[in-house]
This record gives structure tokens, C-alpha cells and sequence, in this order.
């Protein structure tokens, strides 16, 4: 009986992980760094104003209007909160990664940058064909 209610429980658990991606879906998560651009990788804290288990790997969401919120600090000088934060609205194409990356202006200042690149296995999975 234990191991029915168990093998049941992971077989429920299973199907709720895999939900997600029965679909097309997004990622927002934080992007490279580069030197030459003043580019930081940014936390990636909340989606939707609800908080991200995983600052830097964020979990697929559905494509759509979402409010992501970003941050970014530097160690060099003391911040406040509405300079360390961002809130970007974002329209997520199905299928898409968007890479965020802190571009460093003077000082303090910052401003989020946004990559935008195709998840192939989410194309091709749900890639409609030729007619």
C-alpha cells in the first residue's frame, strides 16, 4: 500500500513539473557577462510579484504580458532599494529566452538590457507543419 501511495505521489508530481512545458513557454533569466558592453548579470527575483525559488535559473512561465522584476547591486558603492531595483513589463514570445543583463551608466545608475534568443527544443516540439 506505501509503495502505491508513493509511486502515485511521484506520478502527480511528475505531471505538474511537466505542465508547464505541454505548451509553449518562456524564460527570463540573467544574461552574461561583458566587459566591453558594461554588462553585469541581474538577479531575476520576482515574476509577476511573486518570488523566483532561484535568482539565477528562474522556471518556464507561459508566453504573455509579465511584470519582472530585476536586480542588480554593485559591491563599489552603497545603493538604495529604487537603485538596485527594476520592474520591466515584458510581452514573452512563446518559444523565446530572454537574457537580462545590467548595463552599467555612471556611478550608481543602470539600466536592464534585454536578449531576446529562440529555445530550439520548444520550436521544434511545437513548430506547426508546413501545409
Amino acid at each position: 500500500m506505501a509503495r502505491r501511495v508513493a509511486l502515485l505521489l511521484l506520478v502527480a508530481s511528475a505531471a505538474a513539473v511537466a505542465g508547464v512545458y505541454d505548451q509553449p513557454w518562456s524564460t527570463v533569466e540573467p544574461g552574461d557577462r561583458s566587459e566591453v558592453r558594461k554588462e553585469f548579470p541581474a538577479a531575476i527575483t520576482q515574476i509577476d510579484g511573486q518570488s523566483v525559488r532561484d535568482t539565477r535559473r528562474p522556471e518556464a512561465i507561459a508566453p504573455g504580458k509579465h511584470s519582472i522584476t530585476i536586480r542588480f547591486q554593485t559591491g563599489r558603492m552603497n545603493q538604495s532599494e529604487s537603485e538596485a531595483t527594476r520592474v520591466v513589463e515584458m510581452n514573452l514570445e512563446p518559444c523565446t529566452r530572454y537574457r537580462v543583463v545590467a548595463q552599467r551608466q555612471a556611478g550608481t545608475k543602470w539600466e536592464p538590457h534585454v536578449y531576446p534568443e529562440p529555445i530550439s527544443e520548444c520550436a521544434r516540439k511545437f513548430e506547426k507543419p508546413a501545409s
